[in-house]
């Protein structure tokens, strides 16, 4: 009974010395011989379980894995290994168990830890995996590993700062990995510190020339960093190592955008709709760009992707009542127009309205509540709602506001609604009038900063955009006091930056109605007394324009599609100037050529 072990036991022996200098296939035939010899050897089962482990043959292995765990189930090593075949195969919550097993008899194996924090990473119980990464830490510190793995679930729960500082830790104990360094940029570029994201992808790069995604990310890093061409060519160099990623290409096409090169951006964004035709964003980005250039055809028939973005397919609504794009008769029909994205948007777009009610409409108009009182004065309106109010209602069709361009066939400036559209409430105007002092002084209204309510990273960064501290409106403010015969009223509604007015010197200079602007009705009355405001491109531009107002908008360098290219006006509005700045971020020029457009108004130049 002893020779066949024996036996086994010199194959074995064998076996395992080709094994480990790589010889696979002699060894396989040894393990082979060893099995049949002796097919209940933990030894020989557990082996050959590992050769076939590092065959990549995942099946063969948590097989064979799985009789060496039944031969004996006090080995460690045996259940940490099967659940790394389990894994390869998908199996998850398999893995999981053969995870426990080891843990239950070698609690302080850190590696069991690190690994199980994977799999339960990948299950979604990310609070369980945190917990095994701290436990894999406090076992073994110096284990880079345990650092990665805790950093991913770090970012996993958005707790970004203490994701980043484990990454550091990661790489502080192996330079070299890249991994740790690239998941570093990407915890710095979801907390919107793209310097140090930079950084991160730099040295991934320079470890890993040939690593696509960090070339990839680095160009977005680029690109948030107002620095486009040095984008586009991360980009380019992306595409050179892998060129199938929609994403890519879609934020190639940004960037082009950026640049102004909008044929090659058109180009970009259909190959990212050719690679990946589920999605819409670079449909609706390509819209955008066609509107910016003044393509009113083609932009509002693909502006209709919009309904399957990610930014807005929730926002869509679905009633049963079929939606009007136009083609339908609507004489003696009942419609529900309603508002979709933000105030300024509804305030745009209300224009409309009256085009509707001409068709033979009865025209039920949903908005936003702060709108709700201003908007009961637009020609055409039957009834305004708000919210879930819309619902009670009856009506034959419906239709978002901003697709009523595409409804209302609006291909060409010429046939863009005119302004004004919008009035104001007499008493209303009356009780601001009173407010005001009563001079001679050219009144002008001030709106410094946008909307800081979204959440949405892009909405986010784009109001960083568009907005401007006080601190740098105030040399306009400053002719108040130098030159005079200028009264400014402040617009501006919103906590941070009425603050900012509020801790200002030339304060005084400014009346400060934030506390009375409590709907846009009672903006509109104040805007109504006024003879010009100056905003950034939000709501009160759009409301000081749909009122007839003389407009002077700040824009930024690479505006909204509506202000379209290099335009000092707009087909929007009348009487509306856009003063754009001449580099991305930077306000000072164009608060000059303002600040001197304003003196020489006063002077009566």
């Amino acid at each position: 009974m002893r020779q066949p072990a024996n036996a086994a036991t010199i194959l074995l022996q064998q076996a395992l010395a080709l094994h480990q200098k790589g010889q696979m296939a002699p060894a396989e035939a040894l393990y082979k011989k060893a099995l049949a010899k002796a097919p209940g050897h933990f030894e020989a089962n557990y082996l050959y379980g590992m050769l076939k482990l590092h065959q990549e043959d995942w099946d063969a292995a948590q097989a064979q894995l799985e009789k060496a765990i039944k031969l004996n189930p006090k080995h460690v090593d045996t259940y940490f290994d099967h659940a790394g075949a389990l894994e390869q195969l998908g199996r998850d919550a398999d893995a999981l168990q053969s995870y426990d097993s080891a843990i239950a008899l070698k609690p302080d194996f850190a590696e069991a830890f690190i690994k199980r924090a994977q799999v339960l990473r990948r299950l979604g119980r990310r609070r369980d995996a945190l917990a095994d990464c701290d436990k894999a830490v406090a076992l073994a510190p110096d284990n880079a590993d345990a650092w990665f793995q805790r950093g991913n679930c770090m970012h996993d729960e958005f707790r970004f700062r203490e994701a980043q500082e484990s990454y550091k830790r990661a790489v502080a104990l192996r330079p070299d990995f890249i991994e740790a360094l690239f998941n570093l940029g990407n915890a710095h570029k979801d907390f919107y510190r793209f310097d140090d994201a930079l950084d991160a992808y730099d040295r991934a790069i320079a470890a890993a020339p040939d690593f696509q995604q960090a070339h990839a990310n680095r160009g977005y890093a680029l690109f948030r960093l107002h620095r486009p061409q040095e984008a586009l060519q991360a980009y380019d160099r992306a595409l050179e190592l892998d060129d199938t990623s929609p994403d890519l290409w879609f934020n190639r096409a940004s960037t082009l955008e950026e640049l102004r090169r909008f044929d090659e951006a058109k180009e970009s964004y259909r190959r990212a709709q050719m690679l990946n035709p589920d999605t819409n964003s670079a449909q609706w980005n390509e819209a955008l760009m066609q509107l910016r250039q003044g393509d009113f055809r083609n932009g509002w028939q693909q502006y209709e992707a919009r309904w399957e973005t990610r930014q807005m397919r929730d926002l869509r609504r679905n009633f049963r009542q079929p939606l009007w794009l136009g083609k339908e008769s609507l004489q003696g029909k009942t419609i529900l127009l309603h508002a979709e994205q933000g105030f300024g948007d509804t305030l745009q777009f209300a224009r409309y309205v009256p085009v509707v009610a001409a068709k033979g409409a009865k025209v039920i108009l949903e908005v936003q509540p702060e709108l709700a009182q201003l908007m009961r004065n637009l020609p055409g309106v039957s009834e305004v709602v708000t919210g879930m109010t819309a619902l009670s209602r009856n009506f034959d069709f419906h239709c978002p506001l901003m697709s009523l361009p595409l409804a209302c066939a609006t291909f060409s400036e010429e046939e863009i609604p005119r302004a004004p559209y919008l009035s104001v409430d007499a008493a209303q105007w009356s009780a601001w009038y009173q407010r005001l002092p009563q001079n001679r002084a050219l009144r002008v209204g001030l709106a410094w900063s946008g909307s800081t309510a979204s959440t949405d990273p892009s909405a986010v960064a784009i109001d960083a955009m568009r907005s401007l501290p006080f601190q740098e409106l105030a040399p306009i403010v400053e002719l108040a006091r130098s030159q005079g015969g200028v009264e400014f009223v402040s617009l501006q509604v919103g906590y941070a930056a009425v603050a900012q007015l509020q801790a200002h010197p030339l304060r005084d200079h400014v009346h400060d109605f934030s506390a009375h602007l409590t709907d846009f009705s009672e903006t509109a009355a104040l805007v109504a007394n006024l003879d010009l405001v100056i905003s950034v491109d939000t709501s009160v531009c759009h409301l000081a324009g749909a009122l007839g107002k003389p407009v002077w908008l700040l824009n930024r360098f690479n505006g909204c599609w509506r202000w379209q290219v290099d335009r000092t006006d707009t087909p929007w509005y009348q009487n509306f100037t856009i003063f754009r700045q001449d580099t991305q971020g930077d306000w000072s020029g164009v608060v000059a050529q303002m600040r001197e457009a304003l003196s020489q108004h006063l002077a009566g130049e």
